[in-house]
This record gives structure tokens, C-alpha cells and sequence, in this order.
């Protein structure tokens, strides 16, 4: 009978995990065979013999798991670990041992640069050159690893959209997803892993340290992993393992709370991670970036407006807002480079946030594409007329003629230009909102999306949101909607004079 199992004491317990049950597994044959048959790659230890870490032997114990009915349990993984702990490493031995024990085996060793997916690849030739025993098996080539005396090969590639569709893996090696941020990249990865449905007992690996955008291809299956180790989705064959700190839980200015939570985030710390470095990089480089790559942590970029964490901290799914509540809109909108925006701030002491529509250009749009003007009027009249609107706050430009239709048939329409003496008060009182947790919103993935992509610009005036670039194709509408909506839902004990703020 299948129990579970207590954690060991000398390994950091992960953020995420499913349970350490006593389950069969070929573990154990894998562990033995790995170092047996395998080295240490690039580093201090160059060509001595592999030997695994007890954090290491229990991700394969998990990996290699059985079902009852003597099949492997998990057909897709992610191992989400800081930066430093053996990954690359761990994952060319899964590749070897795979290449060396399964029929016909067929690995493609994929990242998204060329040279990303050398680091994996590089180790696996190291492998093969300085182990006799691998020596005898495998012939390693520039671009390829083949096996001598019979077919399959563990190949290197990099994600494009030239990816073969017709290839049939036994396993795909995806070394750090978190990069794999464009539609081409995630094109690459679908088509990679389309394929091992064709093979018996194929396995998908994903490896990779935190990333800034959640709305990504590690993101979501960030998000993904998370949801079925907590039981709230049900897919027996994934499996998620993330190491990391919540940041909140520590003072990082304090060294020993700050070692702390290097040893709490990093299961190699004090084995082969030196923690008194990493503690020390925590003044050198950027906080976010720290958190990311040392803490485990998903942040945003080094300009990002909101500090990391501070927006999923105040989610909660499950509100709504009911018909007929006291609310304001925010409206934020484009013809055709950018999104349209419409969000609505409930008029209460702790106001919610909640995404009424979003009109966003196609990423493959032709030319000519256009935000549907009559459907986002529509949408807007179907609002008003569901909830008690106090003000509907908009920016006039290059939807006048529309707002004042919409103003002439009774809406509650608030000229709000973007102007800094409106969005700098306005983002600082959401900035303060959020960061203190006096608002909640649904968790919306656009909307999270947006937030995330807004970048601070400081002017004279103060700090206003922004994209990283006018020509980025990240989107900030909806932020800048919630920043408009929220300004004027916390003002409705005050009358609103637009030209009072530019006299």
C-alpha cells in the first residue's frame, strides 16, 4: 500500500511538490546507473566520477515513479530550481541514461538559443568522452550524440519555428523554458513535445530557473504545476517540483535572515552552492533579479512599476463584483497599434478590480486590423447599464466622436486625460493601493499580464506607468485603465474639475 513519507530534514522542503510516497520507482536503478556510468561536466569537479545529492536522488525517485500497474507514472516534468543547483547537470544524465536504456531512442536537447542548448548538450559530450563505460555505448559528434550499435541519437536544437513536426522523440530535454518567450519559441516547444505521444514511455523535461512574466510558456506551466499539486487540477502524469523562497517571510536586509533563505531556496546550498557568495550578490546586482535567479522567485524586470509579489498578493478569485454595484470605468483605448481597455473599480472602502473587456491586436494581424469599434460602444453601454456608474473616465483622444454619443444619450462620461498632472497622482494612489493590499482583484490573466508589463517612468511631476519601449507589443491598457478607474473611484466624495489640475 502507497504511503507518504516524511521529508528529510537535510534537504530544503520545496514550494511545490507533490508527495514523497514510497511508491515503486526506478529511482534507484537510474541513481545507480548514473554514477556509474557518468562524470561531473564544466566546473571544478571536470570528469570525476557523478555522485548525486540526496535532493537530486529524490527528484528522480519522483521522476521515474511507477504506477500500479508498473508503467512510469509522469510523462511531462519541470523542475523549477534557483540558479546553481545542478540542473543542466541533472537533466544530461537523464538524457544519457535514457539514450543508453530505451529502444531506438530519439532525444532532442532543446533551448532557446543555440548556445543555451549547448550547455545540456556539452555535458552529455563530456559524458561520452571521459566515461570509458558511455565510451563503449555512444559516439559523440559536434551536434549529435549516436548510439554505436543500434538506432537513436540525443541531437541539439534550438527553438524556431523550423522545428521538424515529424519527428517522434522518446524524451525532449527543454533546458530553461523561461526564455522560450516568443510565439516562435513556444511554437517549437508544442511541436517538440506533439511528438513523444507517438512513442511508449516518452517523457518530456522541462528544467529552468524563475522567469519575470508569468504569462509565458514556463509561467504557465508554473501556474499549471502549482494547481495540481494542490489538488485543484487532476493530471496524474505531470510533475511539478519548485524549489524557492516566499520573499515576504524574510528580512533580506538582515545576513543571517538573508542566508537563511538562500538555504531555505536552494537544496544544493552548503553542498556544491557557496552560500555566503549568494548571500553577498544580494547588494550587487538588483533585488528582482536576485529573488529570480538565487531565490526562486517569480519577479517582474528591474524597472517594473510594482514591487515583486505585490499584485498577486492581492487577488482573490473569488469575488466578483454583483450587478448593480456603485462602481467607476476606466477606459484606455487604440484603433489599431495597441489594446482597448474597459475596467471597473467598485466605489467601496477596499475597492475590487475586475476586467469588463479587452481588445487586443492579434500577434499574426494583418495590416489592416481594427479594434471593433461598435462592439467595444456595446460593451460599454451594457456596463452602464448593468452596474450604478458614477463616472465613466476616459481619454478622449481619438474616440471623441464615440464618448460624445455615449455622453449625449446620458452616460456618465469624465474627460481624463493622460496627461502627467492626472496619471502621476493617479498611479501613485494605485501604486499605494497595491502595495498595501487596499484592493483586491480576480486574478484575471490579462489583466495580470498588463500589470506586469507596465514599467515605472519617473518625470518631473513624479512616476507615471509606461511600456519598456512605445514600440513593445507587451501591452499596459488594462494597468492604465485601473489606474484611471481607481483614481476616480476613491474621489467620489470629491467633485472632479478637469481644468483644475492644469491651472
Amino acid at each position: 500500500m502507497t504511503e507518504v513519507i516524511g521529508w528529510p530534514a537535510e534537504v530544503p522542503e520545496p514550494l511545490s511538490a507533490p508527495p514523497l510516497t514510497n511508491a515503486a520507482s526506478d529511482g534507484p536503478e537510474v541513481i545507480s546507473w548514473i554514477e556509474e556510468h557518468c562524470c561531473f561536466g564544466e566546473g571544478d569537479h571536470y570528469g570525476q566520477p557523478a555522485r548525486l545529492e540526496l535532493f537530486e536522488k529524490l527528484f528522480l525517485y519522483w521522476l521515474f515513479a511507477k504506477r500500479p500497474d508498473g508503467q512510469h507514472r509522469f510523462r511531462r516534468a519541470l523542475l523549477e530550481v534557483p540558479k546553481g543547483n545542478g540542473k543542466s547537470a541533472l537533466s544530461s544524465w537523464v538524457g544519457l541514461y535514457l539514450l543508453c536504456n530505451r529502444f531506438s531512442p530519439v532525444i532532442p536537447v532543446a533551448a532557446a538559443s543555440y548556445e543555451q542548448a549547448g550547455l545540456v548538450f556539452r555535458d552529455m559530450q563530456i559524458n561520452v568522452e571521459e566515461s570509458p563505460k558511455l565510451r563503449a555505448m555512444l559516439i559523440a559528434y559536434e551536434g549529435e550524440i549516436r548510439v554505436k550499435d543500434g538506432p537513436g541519437r540525443a541531437y541539439k536544437v534550438y527553438a524556431t519555428d523550423n522545428t521538424n513536426d515529424g519527428a517522434r522523440p522518446t524524451a525532449v530535454l527543454a533546458d530553461e523554458i523561461h526564455a522560450w518567450v516568443s510565439p516562435k519559441q513556444e511554437r517549437s516547444h508544442l511541436v517538440l513535445t506533439n511528438g513523444l505521444s507517438k512513442r511508449a514511455a516518452s517523457l518530456e523535461l522541462n528544467v529552468t530557473t524563475p522567469g519575470f512574466n508569468r504569462d509565458t510558456l514556463a509561467g504557465r506551466l508554473h501556474d499549471y504545476g502549482c494547481r495540481v499539486n494542490s489538488g485543484e487540477v487532476k493530471d496524474d502524469g505531470f510533475l511539478f517540483v519548485w524549489w524557492g523562497v516566499e520573499p515576504e517571510r524574510y528580512d533580506l536586509a538582515d545576513d543571517e535572515q538573508r542566508a537563511q533563505a538562500v538555504r531555505d531556496a536552494n537544496p544544493a546550498a552548503d553542498l556544491f552552492l557557496n552560500v555566503a557568495d549568494v548571500s553577498a550578490r544580494y547588494f550587487q546586482i538588483p533585488e528582482n533579479d536576485w529573488l529570480r535567479y538565487h531565490g526562486g522567485v517569480w519577479t517582474t524586470s528591474v524597472d517594473s512599476w510594482l514591487p515583486p509579489g505585490a499584485w498577486d498578493a492581492c487577488a482573490d478569485a473569488g469575488k466578483t463584483i454583483p450587478d448593480g454595484a456603485r462602481i467607476c470605468l476606466g477606459f484606455d483605448g487604440s484603433f489599431s497599434r495597441d489594446s482597448t481597455a474597459l475596467i471597473a473599480v467598485t466605489c467601496e472602502t477596499v475597492p475590487h478590480v475586475g476586467v469588463i473587456g479587452c481588445w487586443e491586436r492579434p500577434a499574426n494581424a494583418w495590416n489592416g486590423w481594427r479594434v471593433p469599434t461598435a462592439e467595444v460602444e456595446q460593451t460599454i453601454r451594457d456596463a452602464c447599464a448593468r452596474f450604478d456608474v458614477a463616472e465613466l473616465a476616459v481619454d478622449m483622444y481619438g474616440w471623441r466622436h464615440v464618448f460624445e454619443v455615449l455622453e449625449d444619450d446620458g452616460l456618465p462620461v469624465v474627460d481624463f486625460p493622460q496627461l502627467r498632472s492626472h496619471m502621476v497622482p493617479a498611479t501613485e494612489r494605485a501604486y499605494d493601493a497595491i502595495r498595501n493590499q487596499e484592493l483586491t482583484h480576480s486574478g484575471d490573466a490579462r489583466l495580470t499580464r498588463h500589470v506586469a508589463n507596465a514599467r515605472a517612468k519617473t518625470t518631473p511631476r513624479g512616476r507615471t506607468v509606461c511600456k519598456d519601449h512605445p514600440d513593445s507589443p507587451d501591452k499596459i491598457d488594462l494597468c492604465v485603465a485601473m489606474v484611471m478607474a481607481l483614481d476616480r473611484a476613491s474621489s467620489q466624495s470629491q467633485p472632479y474639475d478637469v481644468l483644475s489640475s492644469v491651472w
